[in-house]
């Protein structure tokens, strides 16, 4: 790793000053619904009274803002991003920024951090850290926390049904049986329900592994230690994930999964988190305040997937022919056809760049999300009482989809991150969605999100496991 500039510390906005109180170090992913769910616990753990240090690279600092001007105690550790055998120079420091067959050696190269990082640790003997929080694809933290003698946790941005297939593949590793048949079923006979999939929805890094190779091998490690941890942390909530969260999980070797979502609804932060919108949040609530109750359709695919033009062809057809309003946040590399938005002006917004997407999933005329079903986008529109048209794409949003169709909340018009739908069908669900036929799955999901909001509210499920959480890393001993 280059360290020709050494780590930079916001150490005299660090709540734990050397009186004994718990300090807690907070390892994100740099992937945006990864680290915008990751902040947020920050920002919980600080404002429960807990010292707080975020570990980030340099690109990726200007992320943290938001949280530091809701939160001004928490700390920050800034590293340099680590050279590395498996990426080109200068390719970017967060998953938004890379293609796709750079994700799988960016994950394996971030491990580099973890010597720089444990030299911050033991330099800090004023104010030890107590407790690591890493995500789930920041294992490698495991054995810092061993050195260390501290706990370490494990946060998860997707859900708990999720962290316990992934649970169940990297211990399990099961092969298979026909190479050739891509929906052959892959079984999870001690998850809760005893699901199965279609080879093809398991995630990509794991159908991606290839034995004796060191960027699978290390990924395969970084998992099983981030499974080895003391306990889990999930953003979810136990009135969508009940069957997943109210029993122990095998393959987490039956060890507390705290449940703290929705985290988008517990926290108060600003708009821009993830980003400066492209758009202000006003501007879009002012053209939305036109439109009725429910009849607006949101439209976002996330950050990591563009668009193919068929797609976004076929996007841009349906919403054309379905007569609706909508919403349509379009990230950099995909192109809305041409001629497009002078048609729909009267009844369409398109938002280049990043979008306020709670704010706008909040607005009472927004009934409906057009999504790739990543689970922070599913935990927002959950928050928000917004009902779900599903087109997962990979990941984990095929696991998702399947839980928000079971709640009753989603109706799916699309599977696959190369398919290209039936533009008419398309728009045939969309005008139904938004109409009579589709009140249903809307009082459904406005059900969930008063749920959702009872869940983090003093009292409710959520609450209390951040109540026991905050408990645990607080009663660590840090003599």
């Amino acid at each position: 790793m280059s360290m020709a500039t050494p780590p930079q510390s916001r150490a005299d906005n660090c709540s734990c000053d050397g009186d004994g109180k718990p300090h807690v170090l907070v390892v994100p992913y740099p992937a945006q619904s990864h680290m915008i769910s990751i902040l947020d616990l920050a920002a919980l753990l600080a404002g429960r009274g807990l010292g707080v240090t975020v570990a980030i690279t340099v690109d990726n600092a200007p992320l943290l803002g938001p949280l530091v001007a809701a939160c001004p105690s928490v700390g920050a550790v800034t590293l340099p991003f680590p050279s590395s055998p498996f990426l080109p120079a200068g390719c970017g420091e967060n998953t938004k920024d890379l293609p796709g067959h750079l994700f799988r050696p960016f994950m394996a190269s971030l491990a580099a951090l973890r010597a720089p990082l444990l030299d911050w640790c033991k330099a800090q003997s004023s104010r030890r850290v107590t407790a690591v929080v890493s995500d789930l694809f920041t294992g490698w933290t495991q054995p810092l926390t061993t050195e260390l003698g501290v706990p370490h946790v494990t946060f998860s941005s997707a859900s708990a049904l999720y962290l316990a297939m992934s649970g169940s593949l990297w211990r399990r590793m099961p092969r298979r049986r026909r190479p050739d048949d891509a929906d052959e079923a892959v079984m999870f006979p001690e998850v809760p329900g005893s699901p199965s999939c279609p080879w093809r929805h398991l995630s990509w890094l794991f159908r991606q592994h290839v034995a004796v190779d060191e960027v699978s091998d290390a990924i395969r490690q970084f998992f099983l230690w981030s499974l080895d941890s003391a306990c889990f942390v999930v953003n979810s909530f136990a009135a969508l994930e009940a069957d997943y969260l109210e029993r122990p999980l095998p393959h987490l070797m039956a060890r507390r999964v705290f449940a703290l979502g929705p985290l988008s609804e517990a926290v108060s932060t600003s708009g821009d988190r993830g980003g400066k919108p492209a758009v202000p949040p006003a501007n879009v609530a002012a053209w939305l305040d036109a439109f009725a109750d429910g009849s607006v359709v949101y439209v976002s695919f996330g950050t990591q997937h563009a668009l193919s033009p068929a797609q976004a062809a076929c996007v841009a057809d349906a919403l054309a022919r379905s007569s609706a309003a909508f919403v349509w946040a379009v990230r950099s590399g995909t192109a809305v056809p041409e001629g497009f938005e002078a048609a729909t002006a009267s009844r369409g917004m398109v938002i280049r760049g990043w979008a306020p997407q709670v704010a706008i999933l909040r607005h009472r005329a927004v009934g409906w999300f057009l999504t790739h079903c990543g689970w922070s986008s599913v935990l927002e529109a959950a928050a928000a009482g917004v009902a779900l048209l599903a087109w997962p794409m990979g990941a984990d949003q095929f696991t998702n989809a399947w839980l928000v169709a079971e709640a009753g909340v989603a109706v799916q018009v699309g599977e696959g991150a190369d398919t290209v739908p039936d533009a008419e069908q398309m728009a045939s669900v969309i005008a139904m969605a938004v109409g009579e036929e589709g009140k249903t799955a809307r009082e459904r999901a406005a059900e969930l999100g008063r749920m959702a909001a009872a869940a983090v509210a003093q009292g409710g499920r959520s609450h209390r496991d951040l109540e026991e959480l905050v408990h645990m890393l607080t009663t660590v001993d840090v003599d």
